[in-house]
């Protein structure tokens, strides 16, 4: 007996729309990744053990809630303190900077004068805060 057989129709596969979205995402990607290589600079945070420096070999910039610095009791602009930290660490290229941040002053705040230091060419800085007793 024979049976007479049906040839079978083959359904292809269409990878058109698997095709689109792959390169979608591939394009996606590409667009949100971010290739920004940022410079940093190293902080040496105090532990509170460290043997104090002597004072004049420390450079003292206390950032204050107005937004202007004093450096070595001595008030000054930021345009000032751009200048004088240029002459400074020209001097002397390993210059101590202390950086103390008082009471009211913004994170900011700080953070600009922590700029200003290193695009002048402080890098050895060190930041704490003050404390006024009363």
């Amino acid at each position: 007996m024979e049976f007479e057989r049906t040839a079978r129709t083959t359904r292809e596969l269409n990878l058109t729309p698997l095709v689109d979205i792959i390169l979608m995402l591939v394009i996606f990607f590409m667009l949100s990744t971010s290739f920004i290589v940022s410079n940093s600079m190293e902080l040496s945070l105090p532990d509170g053990k460290a043997a104090a420096a002597a004072s004049a070999d420390i450079l003292r910039i206390q950032v204050m809630p107005a937004g202007d610095v004093i450096v070595n009791t001595q008030p000054m602009t930021r345009d000032a303190l751009d200048h004088f930290l240029v002459a400074q660490l020209e001097q002397n290229p390993e210059t101590k900077i202390a950086i103390f941040t008082t009471p009211g002053a913004s994170v900011q705040q700080l953070v600009s004068v922590l700029d200003e230091v290193y695009l002048t060419g402080g890098r050895n800085v060190q930041v704490d805060k003050i404390e006024y007793a009363g």
